[in-house]
């Protein structure tokens, strides 16, 4: 969740801000919403939230149906600059591929966004174990899952602090380590191996494996994940053979995106 913005900087919409507050509204399960469960999300008042969809509804981004509001395609245009202005479809798809075809797991590339990761893109093998919800846009909390949690460990010291310290209490599940002492030693092991895994932390079951990719400045850029079965894989398989190849295809494609 981004900061609070201050009423007297007079550089910035508050108006926008507010109907951007209302799209990320529509989150997770909550696809549908009325004018009042909007205005108690945002913290908005009624007649706020009714102008601020009703305004969205006009220029196409939401439909109204029976008294409720939901998101269309249209809103995808938002995030076009993004994808397109990184060449994600030309320069990151082809690199995740190859490498879920040398590995043979499905993979992800995801990137931080405030609080949270979020995934930009995947390459996915039919034949392989993956979830519903690892798709492009869903987001992830950054302590029980591996590409969060290799973002964490090659941040800059100081900015890792005033992270952690901002994460909510949705930030972890309970099987997740929060001891600082504990989580500090579990980020200091991702940078000597140079790979984070999380075995059944975020959802039951599921394992998950992480590198982190680097930009020209050899600053944390994001992550390549893949997810599978817990214990589906050796300790010895993924330290002698996954891991190596997927750090050479984070090296491929931080070069790729510089």
């Amino acid at each position: 969740m981004a900061e609070p913005i201050p009423d007297d900087d007079k550089e910035v919409s508050l108006t926008f801000a507010k109907g951007l507050d209302v799209i990320e509204a529509f989150a997770g399960a909550d696809r549908r919403l009325s004018v009042s469960e909007l205005a108690a999300k945002t913290g908005l008042n009624r007649a706020v939230t009714r102008r601020l969809v009703r305004t969205l509804e006009k220029k196409g981004y939401a439909r109204a149906d029976r008294g409720q509001y939901e998101l269309t395609p249209h809103v995808l245009r938002l995030i076009r600059g993004f994808i397109e202005g990184r060449s994600l479809p030309q320069i990151v798809h082809p690199i995740l591929r190859r490498l879920a075809e040398e590995i043979g797991e499905s993979t992800s590339f995801a990137m931080l966004d405030e609080t949270e990761a979020v995934y930009v893109a995947h390459a996915f093998l039919p034949s392989r174990f993956t979830l519903n919800m690892v798709t492009v846009g869903s987001r992830v909390p950054l302590l029980p899952t591996a590409a969060g949690r290799v973002i964490l460990a090659y941040l800059p010291e100081v900015e890792r602090a005033t992270l952690l310290a901002r994460l909510p209490p949705a930030a972890h599940t309970p099987r997740t380590e929060t001891d600082a002492a504990r989580l500090a030693g579990i980020l200091a092991d991702c940078r000597r191996l140079g790979y984070c895994l999380s075995d059944g932390e975020y959802v039951d079951g599921v394992a998950s494996l992480a590198v982190p990719v680097f930009d020209g400045m050899q600053r944390v850029t994001g992550a390549i994940s893949i997810i599978f079965p817990a214990h589906g894989h050796e300790a010895a398989e993924i330290a002698g053979r996954i891991a190596p190849r997927m750090q050479a295809g984070a090296a491929e494609l931080g070069g790729a995106l510089q």
